[in-house]
């Protein structure tokens, strides 16, 4: 079986929404993913589409997880399969491998390059695996083919003269160019044949093996006696693995397959036998032994033996009475240096970071890569106090802190690298019962603590940390169903002119918690941001907010201008613009009114990009703004290259212009820019008679705020644009 251009992946989950982000993610790759909702349905598309590859949760309706590994197992053994389940029981885990998973990994999926390196691993086994058994067969069909041949030239001997002469040059041929080694010994061990391709695997030649006894090339008793009881009992064997103990006392890895031959009497009874080298084929399955525990990258010990190595670390540590600490370290920045300069840089540096954390380490540390630019360290044993011992391990973080922020030396570039650090100590008391996982989740967390407060710095772990992330966690998981259960809706804040007219809205997102109630969009759309969530949601906005627009178009209300905000990672979609044009086409709203809030550090990042996008929006007639102006860069230099329609003078400014002479600058500043570019200007968050006269007299035309307006619900916002005024 070859592997596909583009391979298959077939994922077996009964959360749609975990087969979307799979989906979303593995495309990117070149994947074809084929989906599943549940354990039945997965064996019928396994079947019908052959996939290189199954994803398979074990909780399903119907049909489980195990039972779905067994049923493509007895199909097909060597389809891998990697289970990606939510339970982090252990016994399901055992379970899975023991059906036939190949891996197993926990959801929901934090770090997707984590599936990604799991599915290239996957694909590569498999590949392995294929060709191992496709050679090994070639090879049992090869021999076959040559014994017959060379039986069929033995009878033709006893046959006649002229067959024998024929036989035997026939057999000659075949004999002096066999590519693996042709033996035949008697029942004794006396080798009485042996073609010369044993030359070509060891540094014998054919003279020296004949008519001495077998194990001068094979001296393990053990291996020669399993040899011959196996003989004995079964009259053949295949695929025997021995070692070959060459001239030099070399020993190499063979595998021989055999046969029993009667002969007319017992005297002539003997074995008939190939041998093949098998040193690439051993060095391909320590390779993938390799690959299940350790980086291919940096060598580093990866996830699975850390987590290995954690857990006995965990149960000595309450056995004696003593600390540990874990380290999780994330590279400041390293994307940039990544998407500039290219991976193979990215990757040197890796290494070179891998290396530079080995530096002082103790025999009991570990060093363990979790996939990107993330890294951690388990120090173990850190005595009894937990003080003394929380003490060396911020030390230790310090040191490392220190040492990676040292100039590295690249291909010709001088990079400067800072990591965020957080700290986790194990156990978190006497009765604690953390496993591995949670001692990882909680350096997790306060790595990202860490980076919140500003990076390169370090921070422990505390409940507090746990109680936010876990509290994000539970909102995350039901914005997933919000979509799907009509808990979204959006709101419209009028945008209105000196006098009150309503000129037109921006479009707000807004979640209403059936038990919760309303959840702020401060709360809920940073972690759509950082879950991938944002793009069904940003599509879901921008598709209703056409509808509505639609509508009030019908009805004859007079609006000009809805704005709708985009997020940076909807925005950077590849098939952005296509996607807006056909959400416009579907819905039959006017792309003239309608207009595009972008921040300031979306438009910078990637500006060749950012310009062939905007451009191409414009020319489907859509307004283009910059929101929150002023907060960002506030580039001349990218607005003069930027088709921009629209600057919005952020509401930070305005709230201070009474009392902050810089805030009240900057706002007049903004007002002067945008009129010597001729881009219209909105000020967001008016609020008191004051803001607005001042920027009234500053020249600004268009306001948003409390002054005016709240954001409403579309059955509100229709009265107000009936009454047209505010």
């Amino acid at each position: 079986m070859t592997q596909r251009i583009n391979p298959v992946i077939l994922t077996i989950d009964d959360e749609e929404n975990i087969r979307d982000s799979f989906r979303m993610f593995l495309e990117d790759y070149d994947y074809q993913i084929v989906e599943a909702e549940n354990g039945q349905q997965g064996l019928d598309l396994f079947f019908q589409k052959k996939p290189d590859l199954v994803l398979c949760d074990l909780r399903m309706p119907e049909m489980d997880g195990l039972e779905v590994i067994e049923k493509i197992k007895q199909e097909s053994p060597d389809t891998p399969i990697i289970v990606v389940s939510g339970t982090g029981i252990i016994g399901d885990a055992i379970e899975a491998i023991r059906c036939g998973a190949w891996n197993y990994l926990l959801k929901p999926i934090q770090d997707m390059s984590v599936l990604l390196h799991a599915i290239n691993q996957a694909m590569e086994r498999s590949r392995l695996v294929v060709e191992n058994r496709a050679y090994q067969e070639h090879l049992e069909e090869e021999v076959t083919k040559r014994t017959r041949a060379l039986q069929k030239a033995v009878k033709d001997l006893n046959q006649s003269h002229l067959k024998l002469k024929n036989s035997e040059q026939k057999y000659r041929v075949i004999f002096d160019n066999l590519q693996d080694v042709y033996l035949e010994m008697q029942l004794d061990g006396k080798v009485t044949e042996i073609s010369p391709s044993i030359s070509h695997i060891s540094q014998y030649c054919r003279e020296d093996i004949l008519s001495t006894n077998i194990d001068k090339i094979f001296p393990n008793p053990n291996d020669r006696d399993r040899l011959f009881t196996q003989l004995k009992t079964q009259n053949k064997i295949s695929d025997y693995e021995l070692h070959l103990l060459d001239k030099d006392k070399t020993l190499i890895p063979c595998s021989l397959s055999a046969s029993f031959q009667m002969g007319l009497n017992q005297t002539e009874d003997k074995i008939c036998a190939t041998l093949r080298d098998i040193t690439e084929r051993k060095l391909a399955e320590e390779r993938i032994e390799y690959l299940a525990f350790y980086d291919a990258l940096t060598e580093l010990p990866n996830r699975r033996l850390l987590l290995d190595r954690l857990e006995q670390n965990i149960s000595r540590a309450r056995r004696y009475d003593h600390f540990g600490a874990m380290l999780f370290l994330d590279l400041d920045r390293f994307k940039n240096i990544n998407d500039s300069l290219g991976h193979p840089v990215g990757d040197v540096l890796l290494q070179e970071v891998s290396k530079r954390l080995l530096h002082d380490l103790r025999s009991e540390d570990t060093v363990s890569r979790l996939g990107g630019d993330e890294f951690v360290m388990l120090l173990p044993d850190l005595g009894p106090d937990s003080t003394n011992a929380a003490a060396v391990a911020q030390q230790k973080a310090e040191n490392i802190r220190g040492h990676l922020a040292e100039k590295y030396f690249i291909d010709g570039h001088e990079l400067h690298i800072t990591p965020s650090i957080g700290v986790a100590m194990f156990p978190s008391g006497k009765e604690g019962q953390e496993t591995g996982d949670d001692i990882l989740r909680y350096a997790d967390t306060a790595m990202y603590r860490a980076k919140d407060d500003g990076r390169d710095t370090i921070r422990f772990f505390l409940p507090s940390m746990q109680a936010a992330a876990d509290s994000r966690l539970a909102t995350e998981k039901e914005l997933r169903h919000a979509l799907e259960r009509g808990e979204l809706t959006l709101y419209f804040q009028p945008q209105v002119d000196g006098q009150g007219q309503i000129l037109g809205a921006e479009t707000l997102a807004r979640w209403q918690h059936p038990e919760k109630g309303f959840i702020s969009p401060a709360v809920f759309i940073p972690i759509a941001e950082a879950t991938g969530l944002i793009l069904p949601i940003g599509e879901w906005v921008l598709r209703t907010a056409c509808e509505h627009l639609k509508s009030w178009n019908d009805q004859g209300l007079p609006v000009h201008h809805l704005a709708v905000n985009v997020s940076p990672r909807q925005f950077r979609q590849p098939n952005f613009v296509r996607q807006v044009k056909s959400i416009l086409e579907e819905t039959g709203a006017d792309p003239n009114q309608l207009g595009f809030e972008l921040t300031e550090g979306m438009v910078i990042d990637n500006i060749p990009d950012t310009i062939e996008k905007m451009e191409s929006l414009k020319k489907l007639g859509i307004e283009l703004s910059i929101d929150d102006f002023g907060t960002g860069y506030s580039s001349l230099a990218y607005l003069k290259k930027m088709p921009l329609d629209i600057l919005k003078i952020d509401q930070s400014f305005i709230s201070d212009i009474e009392t902050d002479t810089n805030d009240a600058a900057i706002v007049h500043t903004i007002i002067a820019m945008a009129a010597h570019l001729e881009l219209k200007v909105i000020a967001e968050g008016v609020e008191t008679k004051f803001e607005l006269d001042f920027l009234e007299e500053k020249g600004c035309p268009l306001y948003q705020g409390y002054l005016f307006s709240r954001p409403v619900p579309n059955e509100q916002f229709i009265e107000l644009l009936k009454n047209g005024q505010l």
